[in-house]
């Protein structure tokens, strides 16, 4: 018998009798494949997401064409969806400038720009947008609150996609509720019950998504005005730690940043409408698999062509007892 066809009827072997993998997972792979055994539901195809950030229409922009240009990229690749993890317009930080009428008439003058891009994104590409200081203020009010749900949606929920838990928080609540009291209380009931939940249930993966980092470098950094608050900060990565989080994903800081605090990844992404730093403008693409997540930030000018969502590393994770994947050789 030919090498090639040993080779071949050894891979079909072991996939069929289900043999454990020479390279042992990861604790966030035995997490993601314990669930979905225990659920007894097949895991989902792999598959691909974007997360971008502060289009934050017009800040040191003249029109809308760097979130026009993000627009077109997604309908080239076609994620299965995006998140867009707030400033999504540039509002005034200050929540007493949203008592003036001439400046919410400027703001909704903005938000028509960003949701007429916005429409143009093909349908069957689900949008989901996250609030930003600049778009409900520094100390959100009811106000500011009822403006933002008024244009863009609610400013926290959860949603599942193929077996996959994605929190969407209102970060600036969580960080100064002063101008909300009742409201901040309310987000942070509702996340508590929604984190409980979350914990009873079989999901193959689970993330969070906010405007504000969780931290920059480290997760006991020194709290300012790019990052929570400590005492809000280590109160959060306990709950998600509890609930089996393994990343959380955000904006504001127009540059990427990077924190893993044990298994949890804390991952800021650049802006596509203004950066800060040397990052180009541009957005994260997102791979999801059965046994794990794969991110990596891309500048407009050196996105990929396509998206190839195919598995990787041990043979078990593509053989998977029978879950779809590609298997497309030893990498």
């Amino acid at each position: 018998m030919k090498l090639i066809e040993k080779l071949f009827l050894f891979v079909t072997v072991w996939c069929m009798a289900s043999i454990a993998p020479a390279d042992e997972p990861k604790p966030a792979q035995q997490d993601a494949a314990a669930a979905s055994a225990s659920s007894g539901k097949e895991k989902p195809k792999p598959y691909f997401y974007i997360v971008a950030a502060d289009p934050q229409l017009l800040w040191g922009q003249k029109d809308e064409r760097n979130w026009q240009t993000a627009v077109d990229h997604i309908n080239r690749l076609g994620p299965d969806f995006v998140i867009v993890c707030g400033d999504l317009i540039q509002g005034a930080n200050e929540s007493k400038a949203w008592d003036d009428p001439k400046k919410v008439k400027e703001y909704d003058h903005l938000a028509k720009l960003y949701l007429d891009a916005a429409k143009k994104i093909k349908p069957g590409i689900k949008l989901y947008n996250v609030a930003g200081n600049h778009d409900v203020s520094l100390k959100p009010t009811a106000k500011t609150l009822a403006w933002y749900e008024g244009h863009f949606g609610k400013p926290w929920y959860a949603f599942e996609h193929k077996q996959s838990l994605f929190v969407v928080l209102e970060s600036d609540l969580l960080r100064d509720g002063g101008g909300a009291p009742d409201l901040a209380a309310k987000q942070t009931e509702w996340l508590r019950e929604t984190l409980a939940k979350a914990g009873g249930k079989s999901y193959v993966h689970k993330t969070a998504y906010m405007h504000h980092p969780m931290c920059l470098k480290s997760v006991d950094e020194k709290s300012e005005y790019f990052n929570m608050p400590l005492r809000v900060r280590t109160d959060m990565l306990r709950n998600f730690h509890d609930r089996g989080f393994r990343a959380v994903f955000s904006g504001h800081y127009h540059k990427n940043a990077y924190v893993k605090d044990v298994e949890m990844e804390l991952i800021t992404t650049s802006s596509c409408g203004k950066g800060l730093g040397k990052d180009p403008l541009g957005f994260r693409i997102v791979k999801v698999y059965p046994d794990r997540t794969e991110h990596k930030y891309y500048g407009f000018d050196k996105l990929p062509p396509t998206v190839k969502v195919e598995c990787k590393g041990s043979l078990m994770a593509c053989c998977n007892h029978g879950a779809p994947g590609v298997f497309t050789g030893w990498r």
